[in-house]
C-alpha cells in the first residue's frame, strides 16, 4: 500500500471571518542563549516549560492558559490563545529563538508577564536564558529562511524570524503529527496525514494551497548539515494531553497561490513547537 504521507492535495479553504481587531501586540520574539543551547529536536520541551514560565509569572492568565472564562479548553475556529513556537533560525540544528503569539493580541498583564519572562529549567543541562528582542505586530517581525542570518546584529535587533514570514512556498520546521488515526479502508486510505494538514489549513483560514510530502534532506537550504529526520524529533507532551493518532511524524511543502503571513503551526502539539512550518519564498 502506498505510503499516505507521499502524496499531492489541493486545499480550498472555506471563507472564514476575518479575525476581530487585537487587542495589544500579537508577536513576542525572544533570543535563547545557554552553555548548550537544546536541540530541535526538543522543541515541544521547551515550548512547554515556556509556557509554564509565562503561567507562573502571570498568575495563569487566560491568554497563556488557553482556556475560556468558564475554564473550558478553547477549541473554536478563532485561535486567540498563545502558541509556544522554538526555531532553529540560524540553521544549525540547535534552538535559538522563541516566539510566543496570540493572534487576539496580549493586554497589559499578558504583555508584562513576557516582559519578565527571563529563564526557563533546561531539563537535564543548563538552563535557559530569553531576552526579548522585540514586541508587537507581525508585519515588521518576518523574514524569509535565508535571510534570518543574512544582516548579522542589524537582524537581531530587528528581530525578524522567517517563522512570522510572508511567503508563497513555506516548508516543515518541526514535524506535522496527525491529530487523527489514518484509516485504511478497501476503497483506498482516509484522514491520511496529507488530508489532515488540509482539513487544518482550511480550518485555520488559509487560502487554497498544494501540499507536497518532503524529507528532511530535501528541505530548502539553510538547513542543518546533518538533516534531522521527522522521527527523530520529541512527539509527545509530557503533560496536557491533545489530540493525536498514531505515533507518526511527517515534513511538507506548502505551495500557496499567493503570499500568506506565519505563524503556521498546525497537528498535534502544534501550540508549543510541533508541526512548524517557515517562510522559503
Amino acid at each position: 500500500m502506498a505510503n499516505p504521507a507521499h502524496a499531492a492535495a489541493v486545499v480550498h479553504a472555506a471563507a472564514t471571518p476575518e479575525p476581530e481587531s487585537p487587542r495589544g501586540p500579537t508577536t513576542a520574539r525572544f533570543a535563547l542563549s545557554s552553555m548548550i543551547l537544546p536541540p530541535l529536536t526538543e522543541a515541544l520541551a521547551v515550548g512547554e516549560r515556556v509556557r509554564m514560565a509565562l503561567l507562573r509569572i502571570s498568575d495563569g492568565h487566560a491568554v497563556f492558559l488557553g482556556r475560556d472564562a468558564a475554564g473550558q479548553v478553547v477549541r473554536s475556529g478563532r485561535h486567540d490563545h498563545a502558541r509556544f513556537l522554538p526555531a532553529d533560525d540560524d540553521a544549525d540544528g540547535s534552538i535559538d529563538h522563541v516566539v510566543v503569539h496570540a493572534r487576539g493580541g496580549f493586554d497589559g498583564a499578558a504583555q508584562r508577564a513576557l516582559e519578565q519572562l527571563r529563564r526557563v529549567w533546561g531539563h537535564g543541562g543548563s538552563d535557559l536564558k530569553l531576552t526579548l528582542e522585540a514586541l508587537g505586530a507581525l508585519g515588521m517581525l518576518g523574514c524569509l529562511r535565508r535571510d534570518a542570518g543574512r544582516h548579522g546584529r542589524d537582524a537581531e535587533r530587528q528581530g525578524r524570524s522567517p517563522q512570522l514570514g510572508t511567503a508563497r512556498i513555506w516548508e516543515s520546521l518541526t514535524p506535522f503529527v496527525p491529530p487523527r488515526h489514518i484509516k485504511y479502508r478497501a476503497r483506498g486510505v482516509r484522514d491520511a496525514p496529507h488530508d489532515q494538514l488540509a482539513r487544518l489549513l482550511a480550518l485555520h483560514g488559509f487560502p487554497p494551497a498544494q501540499l507536497e510530502a518532503v524529507a528532511a534532506a530535501e528541505l530548502t537550504p539553510p538547513r542543518p548539515a546533518s538533516p534531522i529526520g521527522w522521527h527523530d524529533f520529541r512527539r509527545l507532551r509530557t503533560a496536557g494531553g491533545g489530540c493525536r493518532g498514531v505515533n507518526a511524524a511527517y515534513g511538507f511543502r506548502l505551495c500557496f497561490e499567493r503570499p500568506v503571513t506565519g505563524p503556521i503551526a498546525l497537528g498535534y502539539g502544534a501550540h508549543h513547537g510541533l508541526g512548524q512550518f517557515i517562510a522559503i519564498e
